[in-house]
């Protein structure tokens, strides 16, 4: 049953990926065609400065294929864009602070690569605590004066003179960086995503804040600093929560960074929470900024967004084993992933592909906890006897090109189970290798053929009676001698 509640959360998340991504239709290469809407989307943070001062800090995104381009007056060949930025700080009716500026984006071609990236916007002001409205336009200056406009309200507050900690900036990439660059913090070069919107196609969620006024240490526990991650949904119930860390305290001051799955949330609107909490002091300080989850699939018939109304009390485990997942090499977890590849769905797979290794040490977590029958138990049976079966798969069916699990009975075993009794024939001069292999209690009672085919030791399925398996009734001839 589909409550109203969840009924508007799904109207909701449609509307607002309608928004932001309205300006991701495509387009022709020509210029005189119809374009998509122009629209752009924003966010703000706010940072300490010198003394009680506060940096406000702005970021804009606008696609590429929104933008009129015209052949480059300059560069033979090229396709140019210009746009001007402008941004006033106002109080009431008065413009306290103002800045604009020009920008020009130059393509080798408009092919659909260069239409699908973004032009990232930054600015800034510095300011004293106080209540504002922060304004921000951004016209095509190609296309006939096509421009938009944010009128954000801003509330700058003062930071405690004990622990405290900045907003918290939402970001489609951090990396070190050293140079001096409009986008780059305290040695990180941040990417913003001012759309604050996520899912398939943005798995992760890069975050950064600053911390304030961590105290001297009089101890060696007091050296150090602790920061914990949670995501709140919509109404303020804990919808995930992610391994928190302990740091050593630099200074006075430090630097939070981090990346977090977030691809496994339904679709909805979550606030992501980060505290910090000083050993020294035990004080703690809170920060949270609001995003959102847009995954296609919640909306079908039956889809996550429905059917999470219903959704059971209770939540599945990684294992018993989970810790081991955090410091497993890359390969090692594609390679366990491999071999949960015939219970994966189609959507596991593609985000799968789309993770970096941070975001592959959380992920194989959560597919084994939605396959766990025994909710509320830290052992995960099926996880447990589901590799356990993979590894004798490996040990057993093993060839010379590939391991057991990847083999046909390796995929049969893995799926199926152990059958309940193997008839085996070993190679004579009447006929090739082969085995059957018998399941009682499975669909009223299934069998597999495996056969020697190309007489390689390498027993392939040629017949089987399940649904949805290859069915051959005239399989006996892939054991004849002469086939």
């Amino acid at each position: 049953m589909i409550t109203l509640n969840k009924l508007n959360l799904c109207t909701m998340i449609i509307l607002l990926l309608v928004v932001f991504t309205f300006a991701q239709e495509e387009t022709n290469v020509s210029l005189n065609e119809q374009q998509p809407r122009f629209f752009f989307t924003a966010d703000w943070n706010c940072f300490r400065a010198a003394d009680t001062l506060v940096f406000l800090e702005y970021t804009a995104s606008i696609g590429r294929n929104v933008l009129t381009f015209k052949a480059d007056a300059e560069q033979t060949g090229k396709f140019s864009a210009e746009l001007l930025v402008e941004a006033m700080l106002l109080q009431g009716d008065s413009v306290l602070q103002s800045n604009s500026w020009r920008t020009r984006d130059v393509v080798d071609q408009l092919d659909e690569h260069a239409k699908s990236l973004s032009i990232p916007i930054i600015g800034s002001f510095v300011i004293s605590p106080g209540d504002y409205f922060l304004d921000l336009r951004i016209t095509d200056l190609f296309g006939e004066s096509r421009k938009q406009q944010f009128k954000f309200p801003v509330t700058a507050t003062a930071f405690n003179p004990d622990l405290s900690l900045s907003d918290v900036q939402l970001a489609i990439s951090i990396e070190r960086d050293n140079s001096k660059n409009l986008f780059v913090k305290n040695g990180y070069k941040i990417m913003p995503n001012s759309s604050c919107l996520y899912g398939l196609s943005l798995p992760i969620l890069f975050c950064y804040a600053e911390v304030y006024n961590l105290a001297p240490s009089n101890s060696e526990e007091g050296k150090k600093y602790s920061v914990s991650y949670r995501v709140l949904d919509a109404d303020g119930k804990e919808a995930k929560v992610f391994p928190g860390h302990t740091r050593q305290k630099p200074g006075s001051s430090s630097v939070i960074v981090n990346n977090l799955n977030v691809v496994t949330l339904v679709s909805g609107t979550y606030s992501l929470e980060i505290e910090v909490r000083d050993h020294e002091t035990q004080k703690t300080s809170t920060a949270s900024h609001k995003f959102f989850v847009y995954r296609e699939g919640d909306f079908a018939q039956d889809g996550a967004a429905f059917a999470q109304a219903d959704q059971p009390v209770g939540q599945g485990s990684p294992g018993l084993d989970a810790s081991r997942y955090d410091s497993m090499k890359e390969d090692e977890l594609d390679v366990e992933f491999d071999m949960a590849r015939y219970i994966a769905d189609q959507e596991e797979a593609k985000t799968w592909k789309k993770l970096n290794h941070a975001g592959k040490k959380e992920y194989i977590k959560e597919f084994w906890a939605r396959r766990d029958k025994s909710l509320g138990t830290p052992a995960n049976e099926f996880k447990d006897e589901y590799l356990g079966r993979a590894q004798m798969a490996n040990a057993a069916y093993r060839g010379h090109f590939r391991d057991g699990y990847k083999t046909d009975r390796g995929r049969i075993l893995l799926v199926y189970g152990k059958p309940d009794e193997i008839e085996r024939f070993a190679a004579s001069s009447d006929a090739k290798e082969y085995q059957v292999w018998h399941y009682y209690s499975i669909q009223g009672g299934i069998d597999f053929v495996f056969a020697d085919k190309r007489n390689m030791s390498d027993l392939e399925l040629v017949h089987s009676t399940a649904r949805g398996e290859l069915y051959d009734p005239d399989w006996v001839r892939w054991i004849q001698p002469d086939y």
